[in-house]
């Protein structure tokens, strides 16, 4: 069984179409457990709603207290949730079809490979829309110039932009011996904190495919964040001091989250070395 982890807040708007879009896949054997983190709309009658009526497919998981932050409400539901995989839901975007059964059966090769022992997760692309579900951008590593491969360097990740999403991740259940206990501080959500543990101690890989309508309604807890440009954003680390002094403190307090050794030496050799390369190709 594939348990889909939600954590909901103010979600009334959306949240019936993103469970709809649940029992549209072609992959049946899931179980759907959210979280409410303290809404105070209509989300918990929702909630509510659908529990009653599907009460075999979809858990309420009551917790106190509230307003733990996203990171906190996922890691909440990944830790109290038993399951053999598990898939992470936000409240406001559209699964397509073989959304489950594709990242499923990627993890499965994976597990196959390398036993059911090692943690492993799975990572797909994502397709950008506005509030109404028209596309932005087809694929958001192509159209924002995301490049998937980086997670095969755990030090070259760090120091660059991310593909990955949670609400794209699929995990095995070994993955809960090695990202607990979680931080939340220091901009670690859940995803992050998860990816960069598992490109460190486990085993990750993706799919290049969108496996998801990734609804942008200007109230997104995280939002795409596309649009940026990697070479500006490196040239100002190198052409203003602060604006790397402030990257590199930040990087030190991150490393010493880690529950294993970061070498601080690298991560500052990486960020030089970056901001070098911006000046030279400029």
């Amino acid at each position: 069984m594939i348990a889909i982890l939600m954590s909901t807040y103010n979600g009334e708007k959306y949240l019936r179409e993103q469970i709809e879009s649940f029992f549209s896949q072609t992959f049946k054997d899931w179980k759907l457990f959210i979280r409410d983190d303290g809404s105070k709309d209509n989300t918990k009658s929702i909630i509510n709603e659908y529990t009653s009526k599907f009460s075999e497919k979809i858990v309420y998981i009551e917790s106190s207290p509230q307003n733990k932050g996203v990171g906190e409400s996922f890691m909440h539901l990944l830790k109290v949730v038993d399951a053999e995989y598990y898939m992470f839901s936000d409240q406001d975007d559209v699964w397509l079809p073989q959304k489950i059964e594709h990242t499923f059966k990627k993890l499965l090769s994976l597990e196959q490979q390398h036993g059911n022992s090692m943690p492993i997760g799975v990572f797909t692309d994502l397709c950008v829309t506005d509030d109404k579900l028209n596309v932005i951008m087809p694929s958001l590593w192509k159209g924002d110039n995301r490049n998937p491969e980086l997670i095969r360097n755990f030090y070259i990740q760090w120091t660059n932009r991310h593909c990955i999403y949670g609400c794209t991740m699929m995990l095995n259940r070994a993955v809960k011996s090695i990202v607990f206990p979680y931080h939340q501080a220091y901009g670690f959500i859940h995803d992050t904190w998860i990816e960069y543990i598992l490109i460190h101690e486990g085993v990750y890989d993706y799919i290049d495919e969108p496996t998801i309508l990734y609804r942008q309604h200007g109230t997104n807890a995280v939002g795409a964040n596309f649009g940026h440009d990697i070479k500006k954003e490196t040239q100002e680390m190198a052409f203003h001091l602060g604006v790397l002094l402030e990257k590199l403190k930040k990087d030190y307090k991150r490393t010493k989250l880690m529950p294993f050794h970061v070498s601080y030496t690298k991560v500052l050799w990486y960020r030089i070395y970056q901001s070098a390369m911006s000046i030279i190709k400029k």
